[in-house]
């Protein structure tokens, strides 16, 4: 996950770990990029859109490249004014956002949706 606020982040790191996840919180997307370059396994993403040190969308988008079985979810925490972009044609990278402010159970939700998403096997093409 990629947020530079440290109490957002203990809330988003608490709630993975609820779904028995290594959950590592980066305060820079070039840490989180890192990670990715090193082949590290990576179910979900979460990317606030308040970071700083890269547009958000931007951010989305190499994180996308770098999943090669293209399949990780990524979820934008948003504030209210800015959410709908997150799952418009400016956030095509994005799957899911959540508004700030979210309560947990929202979170918690957002993250299971994802998570199940993944897991499900691919129907078939007929």
């Amino acid at each position: 996950m990629i947020d530079s606020n440290p109490s957002t982040s203990a809330v988003l790191v608490m709630l993975g770990q609820q779904f028995g996840c290594r959950v590592i919180a980066n305060r820079s997307v070039e840490a989180a990029l890192a990670l990715l370059r090193q082949e590290q396994t990576v179910d979900l993403m979460a990317i606030d859109l308040g970071i700083t040190d890269m547009d958000p969308y931007v951010a989305a988008q190499l994180v996308r490249m770098l999943d090669k079985a293209n399949v990780m979810p990524i979820i934008a925490i948003a504030d209210a004014e800015t959410v709908t972009d997150a799952v418009g044609a400016r956030g095509a990278c994005f799957n899911h956002a959540v508004a700030k402010p979210y309560s947990p159970r929202e979170l918690y939700a957002a993250f299971e949706t994802a998570l199940i998403r993944v897991a499900e096997p691919a129907l078939p093409l007929t």
